[in-house]
């Protein structure tokens, strides 16, 4: 301050005004400061002799050396001694290594989460591979377990372990992982913790103040043809101390995006720096550093030569970089080295605004909770039926009113607890974008059933109001967290926001699924024998040959429970099967095993913490891409709530399960199990009713999930139901069930046809095969599945079905209630994805039609998008051909193999003309089997 009165005094101004002093105060301090960052600037190293050139490579200290190891190719170990400023080639790496960041343990460095291999399909490490500069030796470590493989991940070194997080499991294809895994090195242990909040690979991670920080990297996407576009825009912060991550909010924000980046920890400040992206060609130079005390970004000198592909490197007083590519992709490759002398100061000084709003990503679930009034399950003032908390969500372009919960302590799967003060919402955010919201809870005598919230009393709740924003969803594959919200369309499914359609294909037993012994509150009623149902023991589900396929990492609950569970469900995603038909109500039904209320006999007192363990299992099901089909009552209790109206009990019902569940993104509800009066069930609902419900379902779900309606087998019980609800506007399609499967097929074309005729698009899925006491047997029973192959799966798909899930009958082992083990099936699950994979690889399904009559067998079935595009299985070989006289041109004809899968074959007949009636030939293969054939058109546009 005196120096700068100083110069007052010499330019003749001490005695302007103190306001004229301030202001040349400010502007001299501005220069002042603007030429102490002049010199605060990177320099450009002149060493002795050149490291091989590189990138994709790790930098890192090592006492007074900078060591440069592995990248693409096979490369010496490059050593560069920072006092006297030379590069020394050491022992190469034993294999190809790339994309990690190197961790220095006492006198080694651990090469963990790296690839090896070519772009772009590198294959993660398999084991550790350990360093040690002094003997200039490399060595292999622990392995790496199976399913926790990956490279492009950001390890650091805390507390005497290595942490590992995000990454990407399939090269450059795919994969990318929020994962986030501890190992130790001395034992070489292995354990799974909570993913990261983002998945993100091509970064790196830093460690200050007993938090690790995992700023910028991508969702690396080449099957997409999105390699660079899919940059993280907001960090993740885990909290060592508390063992949690923290929420991600608006100043966790990068302020240049970019990914291949380097990252180190100096004094309070997390330093991002280099990097590439679709911002320009030139590789990044900038770096920006994130303070971790005021959580705010300021700039640091920018490189000297933007990079991307190294690391950063701290000896003494300085930090160095090299190496790395120049340009966005694979080069030019440096050679040069650059350091930049670190601060003193701590970057603590800042008077920017720190955003704090919380971030949430696209289509994934944003869960808000709130303190209300204390009270119970079993509270004489009913907290499901006599309060109402709804939630309102605005955004720029929508506004949804979403209903919330009574959640108890807010943590019920884990203490079963059945009184607290929570209540919650969820909400699944189809825009990107500003959210905000408000939350009102209404108290009154039956309010959560009435419309009118003018007399109800307005209860005091915690965190009433906010803002929060939404980015893009970090999923990717069959995660249904990739691609939005599944709706009906043109008699199929389709994603309402990307417009791309899906087939389904899965399990419709056991009907009972979460009739499941880790679930609160489960068991039997009572056991039965019954003519026309399976047969029950007083043991539920444990699917205890399942548990092999529990994955680290897969959620549980209650100190591990719900291992089985889980496992069964990945076992059925990885067979490619996409849906799972389950019951939410089966009283005075077959299994007599599953309700969501406190007891059999109160149907307006719910189960907080099974209700929360089933949310559980839900949300695994849908980042594996599988469909809750909920089912919503059986034949036999069809009645049993309000005689079969959509009343006061019913309506609480569906309410509940909507506010637990409609946020699922891949949901149906269907109205019941066998709807409607038939002799054997003559107490059933009416055409009314049925209506009724359907209406209700639509009008209250605020995510207008598709409805759906369980037929009777056989007709003309059937067709006396459906005739009477064709053109109904509330209902989306059928759940048909079907006894002989040899007219399955013809069966879905009649009512697809019958809906069309009364200007609907019917969706229809042929749920349940019969006959009702065999159906899909095990595949010890029926090996290829033959009948079930031809009528059943491609006779259904080909006729217009929008997809199969197979019932197992009654009367035999692993039946449609006692079922334990999903693999007695396993070649069933295999042929069913062969079919629906090929439609949804080949054929734009939703565009075409069954014309069977275009083939010269009645052992075939034809679907066709006129004069474009035919597929035909043909059950047998013959002297078949097709009638294209309807067009004209040149076509491609190729086959399917739907035993064996795989790509199409040529057959000896590769091209057909249009204008007559033309031979198909046959597939070169000699299996008299089962084929299909695809057709298509030839484009003569050049």
């Amino acid at each position: 301050m005196k120096m700068i009165h100083s110069v007052f005094k010499k330019i003749g101004i001490m005695k302007q005004s103190f306001h004229l002093q301030y202001i040349l105060l400010v502007i001299i301090g501005f220069v002042l400061l603007q030429s102490c960052e002049d010199n605060w600037k990177w320099e450009t190293v002149t060493a002795k002799g050149t490291p091989t050139a590189r990138h994709e490579a790790g930098l890192v200290a090592f006492k007074d050396k900078i060591l440069l190891i592995g990248g693409r190719r096979i490369n010496p170990t490059d050593e560069f001694d920072t006092k006297t400023n030379t590069w020394t080639a050491k022992s190469p790496t034993p294999i190809e290594l790339h994309h990690f960041q190197p961790v220095v343990v006492g006198d080694a460095v651990y090469l963990i989460g790296a690839m090896t291999g070519k772009w772009p399909n590198e294959k993660p490490l398999d084991k550790v591979i350990i360093y040690y500069p002094d003997e200039d030796r490399y060595e292999y470590s622990h392995t790496i377990p199976k399913d926790r493989r990956r490279g492009g991940a950001g390890a650091v070194y805390y507390n005497n372990k290595i942490y590992l997080v995000g990454g990407i499991t399939n090269g450059h294809v795919d994969g990318y992982k929020p994962w986030f895994d501890v190992y130790d090195p001395k034992t070489g242990e292995w354990f799974v913790l909570p993913d990261a909040p983002d998945a993100r690979d091509h970064f790196q991670a830093a460690v200050a103040n007993n938090k690790l920080y995992a700023f910028a990297g991508r969702r690396t996407s080449k099957k997409t043809d999105q390699d660079m576009a899919l940059t993280s825009s907001h960090g993740n912060v885990y909290n060592f101390e508390s063992n949690k991550w923290e929420a991600v909010t608006e100043n966790l924000r990068i302020t240049t995006e970019r990914a291949g980046n380097s990252a180190f920890a100096w004094n309070n400040e997390i330093v991002i720096g280099g990097g590439e992206s679709l911002a320009h060609e030139i590789a990044h130079s900038e770096v920006e550093a994130y303070n971790s005390k005021t959580r705010t970004w300021r700039n640091w000198p920018s490189l000297n030569q933007g990079r991307h592909g190294s690391g950063f490197a701290i000896v003494g007083e300085y930090v160095y970089t090299a190496s790395g590519s120049g340009n966005r992709g694979g080069g030019p490759e440096l050679t040069t080295i650059e350091r930049l002398k670190l601060p003193t100061d701590l970057g603590d000084k800042s008077d920017e605004f720190v955003d704090l709003t919380p971030v949430y990503k696209q289509w994934h679930t944003v869960t808000l909770s709130f303190e209300g009034p204390q009270t119970s399950e079993k509270a004489a003032d009913n907290p499901f039926l006599n309060y109402r908390l709804d939630v309102v969500f605005k955004h720029a372009e929508t506004q949804d009113t979403i209903r919330g919960f009574y959640a108890a302590d807010g943590n019920a799967s884990e203490t079963g607890a059945d009184k607290g003060n929570i209540w919650k919402v969820r909400f699944s955010p189809s825009l990107k974008g500003d959210w905000s919201y408000s939350a009102d809870l209404y108290h009154k005598d039956s309010i959560a059933l009435k419309g009118n919230l003018k007399q109800a009393e307005s209860i005091a709740i915690s965190n009433k109001e906010g803002r929060f924003s939404v980015i893009e969803s970090d999923k990717d594959g069959l995660d249904f967290r990739a691609n939005g919200i599944l709706e009906a369309s043109k008699g199929y499914f389709r994603f309402r926001d990307s417009k791309k359609y899906w087939m389904k294909g899965g399990a419709n037993s056991p009907e009972n699924l979460l009739a499941y012994i880790d679930f609160d509150d489960t068991y039997r009623l009572k056991t039965s024998n019954k003519d026309g149902e399976a047969s029950t023991t007083e043991e539920i589900h444990a699917y205890p040959n399942h548990l092999k396929d529990w994955k680290e990492g897969d959620p549980t609950w209650k100190n591990e429970k719900g291992k089985s569970l889980i496992g069964a469900l990945n076992y059925l995603a990885s067979k490619g099967m996409n849906a799972v038909y389950f019951l939410t109500m089966n009283i005075l039904g077959d299994g007599k095993d599953v309700w969501p209320y406190t007891d059999s006999e109160t149907f307006d007192r719910f189960d907080v913490s099974k209700l929360a363990q089933w949310e559980i299992v839900f949300k695994h099901m849908q980042s594996k891409g599988i469909m809750l089909h909920v089912v919503l009552q059986e034949t036999e209790n069809e009645t049993m709530l309000d005689g079969g109206d959509t009343g006061p009990l019913r309506q609480l019902y569906y309410r509940e399960l909507i506010a637990r569940y409609g946020h699922h993104l891949g949901l149906i509800w269907n109205l019941g199990e066998e709807n409607g009066s038939a002799p054997w069930s003559l107490i059933a609902q009416n055409d009314r009713q049925r209506k009724d419900m359907a209406k209700f379902l639509k009008e209250t779900d605020p995510y207008k999930h598709p409805v759906l309606l369980h037929t009777h087998s056989e007709d003309p019980h059937r067709s006396v139901i459906l005739d009477s609800i064709l053109g109904f506007k509330y209902l989306d399609g059928l759940s048909l069930q079907q006894s002989e499967r040899e007219h399955a097929g013809e069966i879905v074309e009649t009512w697809k046809s019958k809906a069309k005729a009364v200007n609907q698009d019917w969706l229809i899925t042929m749920d349940e095969i019969g006959l009702w006491h065999t159906a899909a047997l095990p595949d010890d029973k029926d090996p290829n599945h033959n009948t079930l192959r031809r009528y059943a799966l491609w006779g259904t798909l080909l006729s217009g079905g929008a997809g199969v899930e197979w019932y197992f009958g009654a009367k035999h082992p692993h039946n449609d209630l006692t079922s334990e083990d999903w693999r007695q099936r396993d070649r069933l699950w295999e042929l069913t994805n062969y079919a629906t994979g090929f439609f949804q690889d080949h054929l734009p399904y939703w565009e075409m039609e069954p014309e069977h009559k275009l083939i010269n067998s009645k052992d075939a079935y034809c679907f066709r998008k006129k004069g474009d595009i035919y597929a035909i299985y043909i059950a047998a070989p013959g002297r078949h051909t097709i009638n294209l006289k309807e067009t004209e041109g040149m076509f491609t004809l190729q086959w399917f193999d739907p035993l064996q899968g795989g790509e199409l074959q040529n057959g000896t007949v590769e091209k057909v003309i249009g204008g007559g009636i033309t031979a198909l030939g046959g597939p070169k293969s000699k299996n008299k089997q089962d084929w299909v054939c695809l057709i298509k058109k030839i484009n003569d546009k050049k």
